[in-house]
């Protein structure tokens, strides 16, 4: 796709163009000349785009592809000036940083001149040839008038609904859902049982699953809840290694690295070099578990999994979402109910999806309902996400002009409607509402390509990614990431990204693509040479690649490359967990070799890798703004991290967690934005951190007294600390005092400050975690009323604080608090209590007390509690009274408290009046 690749090169020059005038000596008019002969055809290309797509016309698929080669030209010949540049400029830099040396770090030097002049001719060739591709569109008649340009109504005649309503509605379902629920809450059934969904592709099938699968009767009546995506070319032990992962999660055996922030020990989850079709067997023996896969499984696999899930009678069950083709496995299965078969939704249903995707609440004004009503039935057919892409496209669209529009544009589909295929009128629908994203945003959705299939995609590291590409326009008034936040809002808003999960505060969470929808961006980004996806270690990449993603799902964990990648921009890998050999070892260790010869990377960005060290040459590198490695078995940095001038991000992270070391000249990289790694802080010796936003996993060394270490972090958001004692205190209040902009605090160690509940500074801290005794357990002397003091917190987290009653009543105070949890030794005593009128805003508690005995709650404390979680309170003889009367309390969830599950069972338990409203209790052993 020529746009893109001319969007990025747009963003190159204004990067050149931000620089020192020196540096744009003799090259600054052909650089600007480059600029605006790109912007004249970046207006047209984006029609031609879109005809290449439709395959309407072969010299219009030649021109975008020319195009797009010469676009592809410029920027290298950009980035190779501004790598060269920058390397001289950091050479000549220290030379004029010696005593008695007053020159310009640019000038009086012919190695500059040759590089502008060499610059200058490169650029004089690419807008030649641009003139020799206009003259043969005009020689070929090639027409190039632009697609229509919509722009956002200024207002509606009717309130649309917001952009994070767009729940996936279950209408025209609920016929399939109560066959669904019968099937699975089946007493008279009682043998291990598959139940299976079936029909085509986007037709709703996973919707209707995971609405059962979160309703109170499906949550109540199964002990173990696990969904598996198939993802392309998954075995047999991915599925149950997943499984066993989500059994472990529920069961809180979690990892030691996670015991502390459940407050539950246990196995570990995976059990790496073991058999883990009997690890699974033993795990579920003895409980009551649904499973649930969603894809196409073939025969050898499903007997795999069959043979690992015990069948003891008890009621257990197997969910199988798939299509036809998908239901011969079905038939090795044993016990089965006849598959559940969606259809197409009617025209009535198709309109109630539609109008609630448009306008929520409200309805199209009625003077126009009719006239759209048959329109979106005919154009969709009543396949639900063609739907709510069409949905997604008219949301902001005036109505009516621009939905006439819209609907003519899709006419060829209505005309073809008895002999064209379901799935070219969908990707018709699709490719329209990526025609509408605007310019930035089509690099955004595309990069989803590098995103492994139906996987959660996490929104924080999706942003910092399109921010190091280049793909955020800055914003007056707003940091990159608010604006990247905002940009992926509007993806979900017309729904080309699906909302999993966001925070209290409207931040984006989580995301997932559906998989038609990632396939459409795999097809654009391949074609438009923007990303390569492979799923094979063994990467046949050609030497012009410029993003490469590689998605393995085999039993090796290397990348094996057979030439030099001299093009490439960006490398994102992401290798599943938890494989090794018989042995137990791993296969091979990777150097990176393979990026020696890719000085123009911008991100690298792999997980799972065995990687035990990064090479040195990293640090020629210079254009990296992006270094992630989730790579459990990396030993050490090279000093030359400290070169990448350039760095933004540097995410750090895996199974084996252990300190490094990393050169001081990285503390003074002036473009730090986010910095999450196993990092020993010093106290002096850093630069000018202002870009500086999260700083996570760090230990400080050489704190003492008030010495600030975090003086020029002023714009810190996110702070992690550990291994902190009582000789930080000082050091520790004085940075936080200059923080005012710090949203989450995490802090570890031997003794924590009282002082983080009342720093003044604070006043915006929404989340923070302790771990570890607090110094004043009773709580801050200074704050004499420590609602005002942290108006905003609304998660707190707390293990082993050792904090006591008088604190706890300060926390009651807080007028924000929304989650609170207390575990293993939290609270020191054995009576806790919740007094009258306090935890105003609490939805969701969790106490995890060992030794707590009693806990009484007041009549008015905690009025909007929907989530209470006990886990391990051997000792808690009864339950409050006044859970009897709190309304909103939706669920209940006890681990391993086999006395208290027989105080609440129906008939005979003294503490089942104190629960017997609430919609889901779930007991775990």
């Amino acid at each position: 796709m020529a746009e893109t690749a001319i969007t990025t090169v747009l963003a190159k020059v204004a990067e050149l163009v931000a620089w020192e005038a020196a540096v744009l000596l003799e090259v600054g008019d052909d650089v600007r000349l480059l600029r605006d002969k790109l912007e004249w055809l970046h207006t047209f290309i984006r029609d031609a785009d879109r005809r290449r797509r439709l395959r309407d016309d072969e010299f219009v698929a030649v021109w975008v592809r020319q195009t797009r080669d010469v676009a592809f030209e410029a920027e290298d010949a950009l980035d190779d000036f501004l790598h060269r540049a920058g390397r001289r400029g950091r050479a000549a830099w220290t030379r004029a940083a010696a005593p008695g040396c007053a020159v310009g770090w640019w000038s009086g030097c012919a190695g500059e001149v040759a590089l502008r002049h060499d610059l200058s001719s490169r650029i004089r060739q690419i807008k030649k040839r641009l003139d020799e591709i206009s003259a043969n569109r005009a020689a070929y008649n090639i027409d190039h008038t632009p697609a229509p340009a919509w722009v956002a109504a200024a207002a509606s005649a009717t309130t649309l609904a917001a952009w994070d309503d767009l729940e996936e509605y279950t209408v025209g379902l609920g016929k399939y859902s109560d066959r669904l629920i019968e099937q699975l809450l089946d007493d008279a059934v009682a043998a291990r049982t598959v139940v299976s969904i079936s029909g085509e592709s986007s037709i709703g099938k996973t919707t209707l699953a995971r609405k059962v699968y979160q309703s109170p009767e499906v949550r109540n009546h199964f002990e173990i809840r696990t969904w598996t995506v198939l993802s392309h070319k998954c075995r047999a032990a991915d599925v149950l290694r997943d499984i066993h992962r989500q059994m472990t999660s529920q069961l809180r055996r979690a990892p030691s690295r996670q015991v502390a922030e459940d407050g539950c020990d246990g196995a570990k989850a995976c059990g790496h070099g073991k058999d883990i079709s009997n690890q699974l067997y033993k795990s579920m023996t003895g409980r009551r578990y649904l499973v649930v896969v969603d894809g196409s499984i073939a025969v050898t696999d499903w007997n795999s999994l069959r043979a690992s899930l015990p069948d003891e009678g008890n009621g257990s069950r197997v969910l199988l979402i798939t299509d036809s083709a998908g239901l011969e496995a079905v038939g090795h299965a044993g016990h089965t109910y006849d598959p559940i078969e969606l259809t197409r939704l009617s025209p009535e249903n198709t309109y109630e999806v539609f109008r609630r995707r448009v306008f929520g609440r409200g309805d199209c004004p009625g003077r126009y309902k009719s006239r759209y009503y048959q329109d979106v039935f005919r154009i969709t057919r009543g396949l639900p996400l063609s739907i709510v892409i069409l949905a997604g496209v008219l949301r902001s669209k005036e109505l009516p002009a621009e939905w006439d529009e819209v609907m003519a544009q899709l006419a060829p589909a209505r005309e073809q409607h008895k002999g064209s295929s379901s799935s070219n009128n969908s990707r018709r629908i699709m490719s329209l509402a990526f025609d509408d994203l605007p310019h930035h945003l089509k690099s955004c959705f595309l990069y989803l390509a590098a995103m492994r299939e139906s996987t959660p995609v996490d929104a924080q590291r999706l942003v910092r990614l399109w921010v190091a590409e280049g793909f955020v326009r800055p914003r007056r008034g707003s940091i990159m990431e608010e604006v990247g936040q905002g940009y992926l809002k509007e993806l979900i808003s017309r729904c080309m990204v699906q909302l999993v999960d966001k925070d209290e505060f409207g931040a984006v969470q989580t995301v997932v693509v559906h998989d038609r929808l990632h396939a459409f961006a795999q097809d654009e980004a391949q074609e438009a040479s923007f990303i390569e996806s492979h799923d094979s270690t063994d990467v046949l990449a050609p030497a012009t690649v410029r993003r490469l993603a590689v998605l393995n799902s085999t039993t090796d964990r290397y990348v094996q490359l057979s030439n030099a990648l001299p093009k490439l921009r960006s490398i994102i890998c992401d290798f599943l967990e938890g494989r090794n050999n018989r042995s137990g070892k791993c296969i091979q260790y990777s150097d990176l070799g393979f990026l020696h010869a890719s000085k123009f990377l911008r991100v690298i960005d792999i997980q799972g890798l065995e990687l035990k060290k990064l090479p040195n040459e990293i640090g020629s590198m210079i254009h990296i703004r992006y270094l992630g490695l989730q790579c459990g078995d990396l030993e050490k940095l090279p000093s030359t991290i400290g070169n990448l001038v350039n760095l933004q991000s540097l995410i750090l992270g895996g199974r084996h967690v252990h300190v490094l070391e990393v050169t001081a000249a990285f503390w003074r990289i002036p473009t730090l934005r986010h910095v999450v790694a196993p990092f020993a802080l010093p106290s002096r010796a850093l630069g000018d951190l202002h870009n500086l936003q999260t700083l996570h996993g760090v230990q400080p060394r050489g704190w003492d007294g008030g010495n600030n270490p975090l003086a020029k972090a002023t714009n810190l958001r996110s702070l992690e600390l550990s291994e902190l004692t009582a000789d930080h205190a000082g050091a520790l209040e004085a940075a936080l005092e200059s923080l005012d902009l710090l949203v989450h605090l995490s802090l570890r160690g031997d003794s924590l400050p009282a002082s983080v509940f009342s720093v003044p500074s604070l006043r915006r801290l929404q989340s923070l975690k302790l771990w570890g005794p607090v110094d004043a357990p009773e709580g801050p002397s200074s704050a004499e009323d420590v609602r005002y003091i942290r108006p905003n917190l609304t998660r707190l987290s707390m293990w082993s604080t050792m904090v006591k009653q008088k604190f706890v009543n300060m926390l009651a105070e807080l007028p924000s608090l929304g989650e609170l949890t207390l575990m293993l030794d939290a609270y020191d005593g054995d009576r806790l209590e919740f007094g009258d009128a306090g935890f105003r805003s609490l939805h969701k508690l969790k106490l995890g007390l060992p030794e707590l005995e009693e806990w009484a709650v007041g009549a008015d404390s905690m009025p909007g509690l929907a989530t209470l979680t006990l886990c391990r309170c051997a000792r808690m003889q009864m339950l409050p009274e006044a859970l009897a009367g709190m309304e909103q309390l939706e669920e209940v969830v006890l681990y391993s408290m086999p006395d208290m599950v027989g105080r609440i069972k129906e008939g005979e338990g003294e503490d089942h009046h104190k629960v017997k409203h609430v919609p889901v209790i779930q007991t775990i052993y």
